[in-house]
């Protein structure tokens, strides 16, 4: 980690070095030349002033130097004085492109570059009072020459900051990856002297630790739990049928004995089945096919199904509330298993003689799930932990009647998973009401359609 920070700091110093030389470079070519260009124009424009006061061209001869060229052009492009050269010797400047444009508008310029492309002339040209053509050229030097001459002392230079750039990046990353330490390993003590705008970056780190360790606590109190309930029943079983096994058991007993074992194996084969419902619930992503799920059918269903457990516990349940179809967009597997369990623990923590109420109806537009008994009822306290896994009201009450432990876990999941929400009302020895609340069908097509939308932007 320290490298990788070392090396992109170094690599931004490296790029912010040469994107600012070749900016300066840029800057200092354009500015020379446009101050060159100026210094020809302003000559040019004296000359044309002076020009009625002189006798003859070769007056011009002392406004000329070595980097100045001044050349008069008569009306038919015939060179009438060169400052560089006689003009006998010069071909006609008819066709040049500044005089064409002076003879033409008044004034005119052009520039050509040189084959070494350090140096361009640059020609200004103004037509006179009585018709010739004054122009002035010179050779502007580019920034690009300098730039060259001096490029070896660059080079030596920019080394140098490389290097330093190099040292200072590997002590700010040493620094950096100090505090990160620290940070990690001993938050409490340096969390005071940290820099502010590192603070929110302590705090997450402080955030995720806190979760690691409460989810390592948790791993550990339900892998704790799990092998706790397992162990139970399969000890049952074991100890039944070692005693099948030395011949302890009277003949007339055995179908006792083997009614035993059938009930802790259906215990267990029920609480596996929780756990592994729990384990897919916890996995992130889509929870399966999604359909308009009929929730008042889904509540006569469970009412039915558990007709028979009803009476075995003398426990009356029936149906209330709306008699036409409330629909839940979701997973039916799943809804079915929220309504079936919040039945099943009212008829299991019920009391003789006792009911349970299953309600359907709507909370504006959102489809509301209701089960309430008036059963042995739910302490504030335990209230606000029976949708932990394995946690029980009443433990001796739900082995008897042959509870796992999981089942308002995996209610709970289910209706988080569905965007949904839910809440008890109860207290000890009063009824207890369960009101669970999910979205419209339309609210839950568009989370759907956002969390699709995100995924496919994702990938």
């Amino acid at each position: 980690m320290e490298k990788k920070i070392g090396q992109r700091v170094f690599l931004m110093g490296v790029f912010s070095l040469l994107l600012t030389t070749a900016l300066l470079v840029g800057l200092f070519h354009s500015s020379l030349e446009e101050r060159g260009k100026r210094e020809v124009q302003q000559l040019t424009r004296v000359l044309a002033e002076v020009y009625p006061w002189l006798n003859e061209p070769s007056d011009l001869q002392p406004f000329a130097d070595n980097t100045k060229r001044i050349t008069l052009i008569d009306e038919n492009g015939k060179v009438l004085y060169d400052s560089k050269s006689p003009s006998s010797r010069l071909e006609n400047h008819a066709e040049r492109e500044e005089v064409v444009e002076a003879m033409e508008t008044g004034r005119g310029d052009s520039a050509r570059t040189s084959s070494t492309l350090h140096t361009y002339s640059y020609y200004y040209a103004l037509r006179l009072s009585d018709g010739c053509v004054l122009r002035v050229g010179a050779e502007i030097e580019s920034f690009l020459a300098d730039f060259q001459n001096s490029l070896p002392s660059m080079v030596v230079v920019l080394v140098l900051i490389l290097v330093i750039s190099a040292l200072v990046s590997r002590f700010l990353t040493k620094s950096v990856v100090s505090q990160m330490e620290k940070m990690i390993w001993h938050m409490d003590e340096v969390n005071d002297r940290l820099p502010k705008e590192m603070l929110p970056l302590a705090q997450a780190i402080r955030s995720y630790q806190e979760k690691k360790e409460e989810g390592e606590k948790w791993r550990q109190q339900f892998t704790a739990n799990v092998t706790h309930e397992l162990k139970t029943p399969l000890t049952s079983i074991s100890g039944y049928a070692e005693m099948l096994k030395s011949g302890m058991v009277q003949p007339e007993d055995i179908k006792t004995f083997a009614g035993k074992i059938h009930k802790e194996t259906g215990r267990l084969i029920t609480l596996i089945n929780d756990i592994l419902e729990l384990s897919r619930l916890d996995e992130p992503g889509n929870i399966g096919p999604m359909e308009p799920v009929d929730l008042t059918r889904l509540a006569r269903d469970t009412a039915e199904m558990l007709s028979m457990k009803a009476e075995q516990f003398q426990v009356q349940i029936h149906l209330t509330g709306s008699t036409e179809s409330v629909y839940v967009l979701g997973n039916k597997t799943m809804l079915e298993e929220v309504v079936y369990n919040l039945c099943d623990n009212a008829i299991r923590y019920n009391l003789p003689g006792g009911y349970v109420q299953i309600e359907t109806f709507l909370t504006g537009n959102r489809p509301t799930l209701v089960v309430k008994d008036n059963g042995i009822g739910i302490s504030l306290e335990d209230q606000e932990r029976i949708f932990e896994r394995f946690y029980r009201v009443d433990k001796s009450r739900s082995k008897d009647t042959g509870g796992t432990g999981l089942g308002l876990a995996i209610v709970k999941h289910v209706v988080m998973r569905h965007n949904g929400r839910i809440s008890v009302e109860s207290k000890i020895g009063g009824p207890t009401r369960i009101q669970v609340i999910f979205p419209s069908v339309e609210e839950q097509r568009k989370t759907q359609q956002a969390a699709q939308q995100k995924e496919g932007n994702a990938e």
